[in-house]
């Protein structure tokens, strides 16, 4: 009885353990699947990603593109299409550059705020016409991986500066009303000590 006791403990634990290893298997090839973004158009297949993962605030980094028809590389794409960034309603239109792979791009760009930086392509591939728009990774703040300490943010002591200023003129002109008024109880003591002494 004891036998079969460890027996059935041993089987237990080899299949904790397969299903722990299969858990830990998916939720990383799950992560990585999520680092790049994938969409497909007509034959074609494009996937949006970044150059350096994770994307931090403040670094420069570049959009990587990779397009291929059927699987094979496609090489000049960047004589049709173009590529635009999107963030927070705003657009900024990058250069797609080829690299020396064949039917890999990359897009330079150097993300300043936190967030999803939408891309956008369009143009055509081929007689394909491309209009989409992918979501790459989110872009994270340096703090995410600054140790021990993290700096700074950079907005944030902006931010700060310009209160300090705006507290600084702030008091420079009470300091120049205190002042007038200082130099006119000066004045009126004086008339004052002048009309008693001439009284």
């Amino acid at each position: 009885m004891t036998t079969q006791l460890a027996q059935h403990a041993k089987r237990l634990f080899l299949w904790g353990t397969a299903v722990l290893l299969a858990v830990l298997t998916l939720t990383q090839t799950s992560h990585t699947a999520l680092a790049h973004t994938r969409v497909e158009v007509g034959p074609y297949a494009i996937v949006v990603g970044w150059l350096q993962e994770p994307p931090i605030v403040g670094e420069r980094n570049a959009l990587v593109l990779e397009i291929t028809e059927d699987e094979q590389p496609v090489t000049g794409a960047e004589a049709t299409l173009d590529v635009e960034v999107l963030y927070a309603g705003r657009t900024w239109r990058v250069n797609m550059n080829p690299t020396a792979t064949p039917g890999l791009y990359t897009a330079t760009l150097f993300p300043t705020v936190r967030g999803v930086y939408t891309t956008r392509l369009f143009g055509t591939l081929g007689s394909t016409a491309v209009d989409v728009e992918l979501d790459p990774e989110e872009v994270l703040p340096a703090s995410n991986l600054q140790f021990p300490q993290p700096l700074p943010d950079t907005i944030a002591l902006q931010e700060q500066v310009e209160q300090l200023q705006t507290d600084l003129q702030t008091a420079r002109t009470w300091a120049f009303v205190g002042s007038g008024a200082g130099l006119v109880g000066v004045g009126l003591g004086l008339v004052g000590l002048l009309r008693r002494k001439s009284s």
